[in-house]
């Protein structure tokens, strides 16, 4: 995990590709989960622990992690009995 942030600032030149339909930030978080880039995909986030990042203007959670193919993604993060997204 300690990599991600080295990695990505690596990827700065990189494009996501299109999550769907939608346009902008609605695409990249439209499915709760989403391939990071570059760290510009993350600009609408504050980290706030290794593993943890808070959407600035959602005020959810979301865990970024890297995913078995060695992507780094983030997902946003939901409680188990009520699956709505989590909030600071």
């Amino acid at each position: 995990m300690s990599n991600i942030y080295a990695e990505l600032l690596e990827g700065l030149d990189k494009v996501a590709d299109p999550v769907s339909e939608v346009s902008g930030i609605d695409a990249f978080l439209a499915s709760g989960t989403a391939k990071v880039a570059s760290l510009s995909d993350l600009a609408s986030f504050f980290r706030v622990s290794e593993d943890t990042l808070v959407h600035k203007a959602q005020k959810d959670l979301w865990r970024i992690a890297e995913n078995p193919q060695g992507e780094v993604v983030i997902e946003r993060l939901f409680d188990p009995t009520t699956n709505i997204a989590l909030k600071v």
